[in-house]
């Protein structure tokens, strides 16, 4: 699954759960490990990412590999509709706009001692071919991500060093 369809479950999703605080701006460190079934491998990766409430998100791969990806409101990630799908969902995210969420998945909220989970179902078809859950769980910020496939591979990102301040970034990057 290319990189940037997990990008998306980073992005403020917690503000879906009306007790969580969701700042105008995020950054911090993140680990993304992808248990790959069929193969019976192991990818991880880890970097920083950024987050400006209504401007965008920087996502910066440091190892293994070097990459950076930059995602504003308006990225096109692509012709294919899956692409645009998830173009509009990290746009819906990042606006805040649930009504449009609300069209590609069922959410289900829950809180406990130790915060909060939100689990997400894909409802949308074409998303349903990709993922069957995502679940993400934290305190007053998202901890950890975890992203089921179809396939039943699992990736799972951790986020640490969490500030609420953001490196400034372009939309041209």
């Amino acid at each position: 699954m290319p990189r940037f369809l997990h990008l998306f479950a980073l992005l403020p999703l917690a503000a879906v759960a009306q007790d969580i605080h969701v700042p105008d701006a995020l950054s911090g460190r993140f680990t993304q490990q992808k248990e790959i079934q069929q193969a019976g491998l192991t990818l991880r990766s880890a970097g920083s990412f950024s987050i400006i409430k209504g401007k965008g998100i920087k996502w910066a791969v440091e190892s293994p590999v070097k990459s950076t990806i930059v995602l504003c409101p308006g990225t096109a990630l692509g012709e294919a509709e899956v692409a645009k799908q998830i173009a509009a969902i990290m746009q819906a995210l990042l606006l805040q706009d649930y009504n449009a969420l609300s069209k590609y998945f069922d959410v289900e909220r829950a809180a406990n001692s130790d915060g909060f989970e939100i689990r997400l179902k894909t409802t949308d078809g074409t998303l349903a071919k990709i993922f069957s859950e995502i679940v993400i769980k934290g305190d007053k910020y998202i901890k950890t991500v975890a992203l089921f496939n179809q396939q039943g591979d699992l990736t799972t990102i951790a986020f640490t060093d969490l500030r609420e301040m953001a490196e400034q970034f372009s939309c041209d990057e």
